[in-house]
């Protein structure tokens, strides 16, 4: 499973809606991964990641495709999951996510997630994110930050454990907001467990319908 793609599902993230509504939200992104040792293997890779969303009293239930050059690199992330945000503005995300790989074995495993962001000042929040894949007994666990430097344009920067073995993977990346519903995003990602790569995003994520 994509490490970005499992921020919480990063992009998937839709803004919170009002009790009693009723939102479905689209969208998709088109990410392109440059590894920068190619002496430790590995190729370029392009992935387009759609995605359909629906929620009602801040529970939501959508269905997220990974669509890369690779025909067997095919992935189909079904999901469920509550979030909501406290009085005193803190926001979570609990969340149990199904990983089918339609070309390589159909349905593989799933995890279940957690979300924590708490905002510090008006430009800083610190974040705290997890899984847990009780088939496999593993998961992950990372803490990051997140700055406004403008209206449009922020940095982000996270560390964490890639498994319960100490497996370590830390990123960096900054975004920036074209329009409303588009954004830029780079991002450098390295691990103990892999070699370093940059990935550049344009993603799109728009409100379909809302009653």
């Amino acid at each position: 499973m994509r490490f970005a793609a499992l921020l919480a599902m990063g992009f998937l993230v839709a803004a919170p809606v009002s009790a009693q509504d009723f939102t479905v939200f689209g969208g998709a992104a088109l990410s392109y991964d440059i590894q920068l040792d190619k002496a430790a293997g590995g190729d370029n890779a392009i992935s387009f990641d759609p995605y359909i969303e629906a929620e009602v009293n801040h529970v939501y239930v959508g269905v997220a495709l990974s669509l890369g050059q690779d025909t067997v690199d095919q992935e189909v992330d079904l999901y469920l999951g509550y979030r909501n945000e406290t009085a005193t503005g803190m926001s979570y995300d609990l969340a149990y996510t199904r990983f089918l790989l339609p070309n390589d074995g159909g349905n593989c495993c799933g995890e279940f997630s957690v979300s924590l962001d708490a905002p510090v000042g008006e430009k800083l929040t610190l974040s705290v994110d997890g899984t847990f894949d009780p088939e496999a007994s593993d998961g992950t666990v990372s803490i990051g930050a997140d700055y406004e430097l403008g209206e449009k344009l922020s940095v982000a920067a996270a560390a964490g454990m890639a498994d319960f073995n100490g497996a370590q993977e830390w990123e960096l990346g900054a975004a920036y907001q074209l329009t409303d519903e588009t954004a830029l995003d780079v991002h450098y990602y390295d691990g103990s467990d892999y070699t370093g790569y940059v990935t550049l995003m344009v993603s799109f994520d728009t409100t379909l319908f809302s009653r």
